[in-house]
């Protein structure tokens, strides 16, 4: 496919095909070859030129251009009632265009003004118990019923749970699919989608249909979740649990993080007991939700949806507070942040689990002790931690 005669929203579905193409990336050629359809024509000498592209991936990605289309996968949508979203369309919500690697495409079942409207990301382990399941079913039921548009990933546990409670309330709910609109998962879950996306929803997905979804899928979709949402609320998550991926995500995005407190024995806890002890807010029904929703996006409404930046007092201020001490493996972590690095080289270098170190990157990033960036990359923060 050439970029000559196609329009900027049938490039990014062509784009949205190509494998190991992200957001970042086509910005930076969008930025470099001046609109979105002028990328699929460039040369692959100009496109190793690209930051982050080089030789070799300018390679692939030139072969893979010439075969893009957009047309057989618009053709498909249309028979099977799916909405291509894309960021060339007013209807792309919003809240998502402000995060660092919004989705190109969104394939939406359903109504994309779902996803537009006021949300809360529900979301926790998919081995949840019978209190997990009530409560998720509970404060989906209540925040639908306030009004709110209720996010989560379709996955068994709390994810279905919350899903559930929004449509017995009447409300409207999104789910995240880990992989494309017709390859839905779990399988059981077909009904309950297709009843979201009649009852006023919808189910979203970022994948060309075909995908199926896997390990990679999965964390990526997350950030969709939590983009869509002005909060994120963890309900039953242990310590290796992928919910506090989503944590994490949101905490890049600015969004408010609480947790619901569980049993001190349970292992299903200790994830969301985690996150109150280092600064996530406490809530066990949907008007604590409310409140804190309410106390954090006045202000972004007087700045245009945008999180306004704290003055030079505010900043010196927060330098000055006390900080709690270290644990071992968080100073061991925090250690190895001499400059941005990967997630991957601090679960190499540090010798520890991939989920205990996902877990004290969430803790140190609710501390503003680190930052976590797209692509997997952390970084430290400029302020100091006391090692204790």
């Amino acid at each position: 496919m050439t970029g000559a005669g196609v329009n900027e929203r049938e490039a990014l579905i062509a784009l949205n095909r190509v494998p190991g193409i992200g957001a970042v990336t086509v910005r930076r050629m969008q930025e470099a070859f001046g609109s979105v359809a002028a990328i699929l024509d460039a040369s692959e000498r100009d496109l190793s030129r690209v930051y982050g592209v080089g030789p070799d991936r300018a390679a692939d990605f030139h072969r893979a251009f010439r075969d893009a289309r957009a047309d057989d996968e618009l053709a498909r949508a249309e028979r099977l009632n799916v909405r291509l979203v894309t960021w060339a369309d007013t209807a792309y919500p919003p809240l998502l265009k402000q995060i660092a690697d919004p989705s190109l495409v969104l394939y939406v079942a359903g109504d994309p003004a779902a996803l537009a409207g006021p949300a809360v990301a529900v979301v926790g382990t998919r081995q949840a118990s019978v209190y997990g399941r009530e409560t998720a079913r509970k404060f989906g039921f209540q925040l639908a019923s306030a009004g709110y548009v209720v996010v989560s990933g379709l996955a068994r546990g709390i994810d279905t749970e919350a899903h559930r409670g929004a449509l017995q309330a009447g409300g409207r709910t999104v789910a995240v699919l880990g992989g494309a609109l017709d390859c839905i998962f779990p399988r059981e879950n077909d009904g309950l989608a297709r009843e979201m996306a009649a009852a006023g929803g919808a189910v979203v997905s970022e994948y060309p249909f075909g995908r199926q979804p896997d390990r990679q899928t999965f964390p990526m979709r997350n950030r969709i979740v939590s983009g869509l949402s002005r909060g994120v609320v963890v309900i039953e998550a242990p310590l290796n649990s992928g919910a506090l991926i989503t944590v994490g995500q949101a905490l890049d995005q600015n969004r408010t993080v609480m947790a619901v407190p569980g049993r001190v024995d349970s292992p299903n806890a200790a994830g969301c007991h985690r996150l109150l002890r280092e600064g996530a807010r406490l809530v066990t029904c949907a008007e604590h939700v409310v409140e804190e929703l309410q106390e954090m996006f006045p202000r972004l409404a007087r700045k245009g949806g945008e999180v306004p930046e704290p003055t030079a007092a505010a900043r010196a201020d927060e330098a000055r507070m006390p900080q709690p001490p270290l644990a071992d493996d968080e100073r061991r972590l925090v250690g190895f942040l001499d400059e941005e690095r990967h997630v991957d080289f601090l679960i190499r270098s540090s010798g520890l689990a991939a989920g205990r170190v996902n877990a004290l990157l969430v803790g140190l990033q609710l501390r503003r002790l680190v930052d976590l960036l797209p692509g997997g990359m952390v970084k430290r923060m400029e302020r100091t931690p006391h090692a204790g």
